[in-house]
């Protein structure tokens, strides 16, 4: 995990403003696919550091895996959902990785 927290009530909202434009910027994805993405957000600590920890994930492929995500806990319980996380540091840079699974390549015989 990016960073460390103890509070697993938050709650799903949808990606902030700041943070569409980054993934727009850095991962070159549409407006619209993000508005289709949740997150959560919390206080957190990385590196000894007080930071907003971001982790962003797909309601509708939760749906498609019959899960329901309504907490942070959810989601450490289903990593597999979990598409990028990062922190926002106290001068407001953010910075996101991108943990999607990797497509399994199929063999056409």
């Amino acid at each position: 995990m990016f960073c460390k927290h103890n509070n697993h009530k938050n709650k799903v909202r949808k990606l902030s403003s700041a943070v569409s434009r980054y993934m727009q910027y850095r991962f070159n994805m549409l407006p619209e696919y993000l508005d289709t993405l949740r997150c959560f957000e919390y206080e957190g600590v990385l590196n000894g550091k007080g930071v907003r920890c971001v982790r962003i994930f797909s309601p509708y492929r939760t749906r498609e895996w019959h899960l329901s995500i309504k907490d942070s806990l959810d989601l450490e319980q289903h990593p597999e959902m979990l598409l990028f996380e990062g922190h926002i540091d106290s001068q407001g840079s953010i910075y996101v990785a991108d943990r999607r699974m990797p497509l399994t390549r199929v063999r056409v015989t």
